[in-house]
């Protein structure tokens, strides 16, 4: 007899829940996620949801490593909420700060998806919106391959960003004419030349992989294949993308660059409202 991954009873021949039993997990799941996303929204304690929230996990056989997961991603949800108008405000960092007490759930945890860095960044971007250029909020470990001017300010840090340069590929299209005449057994010579015309074809090469520095003044990038130093006043354009930034940099021989592995939202308004 098989058992009921739920309640643990019997759940007879060849199954391995009740359907009962799911339905009230996934009915005490979807609550969880709702009381949660309107404390988030309502800027309400959580603390007073806590018994609440405590019984539906036991009604619902809902563990303890499943809540955590709930938590978390209702925390992804409501940071891009937060973020979707702007920066996060006061009353937005404390229900943060209250949330991430009410769980007691370590940083690593809730940052699996980059949401603490991402309101830390937000707190950059308010003091450089406010025209004052932030103090670092990062603690670096590990090794730091950049060397800053005596009055370059860091600002941000980004590790195992890739990046990519375009490149031009050539080629001739096109075919040959002419009258193939035979000079011996088996051995033909074709006469006539290639008619063609050179065609150009670009793409983005990889050029290595390393660590994206950002400060007041400069992006940097290093890596075992290459290093740069672009300073934010020649840099000529900016595109944000969902996996990475693109960057074109003034001179008639620079070609575009594309960094992946960064928050281009963050980058992007850091560099503009500092350029």
């Amino acid at each position: 007899m098989g058992k009921c991954r739920f309640c643990g009873r019997d759940a007879g021949l060849f199954h391995s829940k009740h359907n009962e039993c799911e339905k009230l997990h996934e009915n005490g799941v979807a609550r969880i996620k709702s009381i949660i996303g309107e404390c988030f929204s309502r800027k309400e304690d959580f603390y007073l949801h806590q018994d609440e929230l405590r019984r539906i996990c036991s009604d619902s056989f809902v563990t303890d490593d499943e809540r955590t997961l709930i938590y978390r991603g209702s925390f992804d949800e409501a940071i891009d909420r937060y973020l979707d108008d702007g920066i996060i405000d006061e009353a937005e960092e404390r229900s943060v700060a209250r949330f991430v007490q009410f769980t007691g759930l370590p940083q690593h945890v809730l940052n699996a998806n980059h949401s603490l860095e991402k309101v830390v960044q937000s707190k950059v971007l308010q003091d450089l919106l406010n025209g004052r250029v932030p103090a670092p909020r990062i603690t670096i470990s590990g090794n730091f391959p950049f060397m800053l001017s005596k009055n370059e300010q860091l600002i941000w840090l980004f590790r195992d960003v890739t990046l990519q340069m375009q490149k031009v590929r050539r080629e001739m299209v096109g075919r040959s004419r002419g009258v193939s005449v035979r000079i011996c057994r088996g051995v033909y010579y074709r006469t006539g030349g290639f008619k063609g015309h050179p065609v150009e074809t670009t793409y983005m090469q990889r050029i290595g992989a390393g660590s994206v520095c950002l400060t007041d003044k400069n992006l940097y990038f290093h890596s075992p294949e290459k290093a740069l130093k672009i300073p934010f006043s020649k840099i000529l354009s900016l595109d944000a993308y969902s996996n990475g930034l693109g960057l074109q940099k003034e001179g008639a021989r620079e070609v575009p660059m594309f960094f992946e592995n960064l928050n281009s939202w963050f980058c992007y308004n850091v560099i503009a409202n500092l350029k």
